[in-house]
C-alpha cells in the first residue's frame, strides 16, 4: 500500500472514530487467516474466504483486530475492505491523523479499550465439551478454552486406556497420523476420553505417549453423555463426527469391531472430499 493511502487512511479512522455509535463492520477481500486471540494468547486459527464480514475493534501497525462471531482474533489490515470502508467502534481507542511522514502504525494511540467478549462454543460438539477440556501442560494436565476447538468440523473422539495393550501399540499411530493430518486440515481436532482408573493413569498415558490432543477431563466423563455415548463395547475405539455430533466413521459397524485404523483411513478419505468441496485458501 503507498504512503499516501496510509496516511489518508490514517485521517478517516480519526474523524470516524470520534463519530461511530456502533461497531465497525468491515470485509475481508482476499482468503486469509484469523488468528484467534483468548486471554492475550493466541489459540488457533480460522481460515476466512474473501466476503466474510467482521466488527473492526482497533487497529495495530498492519493488522486490525477484529470480532468474528463469538471470536476476537487479528487479521492483516489490508486483508480487508479497511482502507474504503473505515469505522471504529465507539470502545475501541482513539485514532489520530498520522503525520505525512508516518505510517498507519503511528496512529494508534492507545490499546486494550473494548474488552475481548467470551468465546461462545458452536456446535454439538463443542457445546459437549465447554468447560471440561483439559490438555497437557508442562508434564501436566491443564484445563483448555473451548476455543481451543474453533474451526474444527471434523472430531475424531478416542476412547482408550493406559492399561490396553491394543491401545498402546495404536496411539502412536494416532499421534503420527494427527500431524499429518493437521497440516493439511486444521478443520480436523482429536479428542480424548480416557478410560484410565483414575486421572493420575490418565496424565501419564498422556504425557508418556506424548498426545498434542485436548481430552474429556477425567472426572467429567460420567456427565458428559452427549460425548461418551459415541463409546463402543471396548476399545481402542475412534469415532469420527462432524460439528453437529453426526457419526461419519466407527470402529464398530454392523455390530462388528473394525478398529481404529479402519477409521483413520476414512477420516482421510472424508477430509480429502471436503477439500474438493471447500478449498483451502492460499496465503
Amino acid at each position: 500500500m503507498k504512503l499516501r493511502n496510509l496516511v489518508a487512511v490514517g485521517l478517516v479512522l480519526a474523524v470516524v472514530a470520534r463519530s461511530a455509535t456502533a461497531p465497525a463492520e468491515i470485509s475481508v477481500t482476499t482468503a486469509t487467516k484469523l488468528e484467534i486471540m483468548a486471554a492475550g494468547k493466541s489459540a488457533g486459527s480460522v481460515w476466512l474466504r474473501a466476503g466474510e464480514r467482521l466488527q473492526l475493534v482497533e487497529v495495530e501497525d498492519s493488522t486490525a483486530i477484529v470480532h468474528y462471531r463469538n471470536l476476537k482474533g487479528r487479521v492483516p489490515l489490508g486483508h480487508t475492505d479497511a482502507v474504503n470502508r473505515v469505522a471504529v467502534p465507539a470502545t475501541a481507542p482513539l485514532l489520530t491523523a498520522a503525520a505525512p511522514s508516518a505510517s498507519l502504525g503511528s496512529a494508534v494511540v492507545s490499546k486494550g479499550a473494548a474488552s475481548s467478549a467470551p468465546y461462545v462454543p458452536s456446535g454439538a460438539i463443542e457445546r459437549a465439551l465447554a468447560g471440561k477440556l483439559v490438555a497437557l501442560e508442562k508434564a501436566g494436565l491443564r484445563p483448555r478454552a473451548t476455543a481451543r476447538l474453533a474451526g474444527a468440523k471434523f472430531f475424531g473422539i478416542y476412547f482408550s486406556a493406559s492399561w490396553c495393550g491394543p491401545c498402546r501399540a495404536f496411539t502412536p499411530e494416532l499421534v503420527d497420523a494427527y500431524g499429518k493430518i493437521r497440516a493439511l486440515y486444521p478443520e480436523f481436532e482429536v479428542v480424548f476420553v480416557s478410560s484410565d482408573q483414575s486421572p493420575a493413569e490418565m496424565t501419564a498415558y498422556m504425557r508418556d505417549d506424548q498426545m498434542p490432543w485436548p481430552a474429556l477431563a477425567w472426572d467429567a466423563r460420567k456427565s458428559t453423555r452427549d460425548i461418551t455415548r459415541y463409546a463402543g463395547s471396548g476399545i481402542p475405539c475412534l469415532v469420527l463426527v462432524d460439528e453437529t455430533g453426526k457419526v461419519l466413521a466407527d470402529s464398530y459397524r454392523w455390530g462388528r469391531y473394525v478398529g481404529p485404523s479402519t477409521v483413520l483411513d476414512d477420516t482421510w478419505k472424508i477430509l480429502r472430499e471436503y477439500r474438493k468441496k471447500n478449498p483451502r485458501p492460499k496465503g
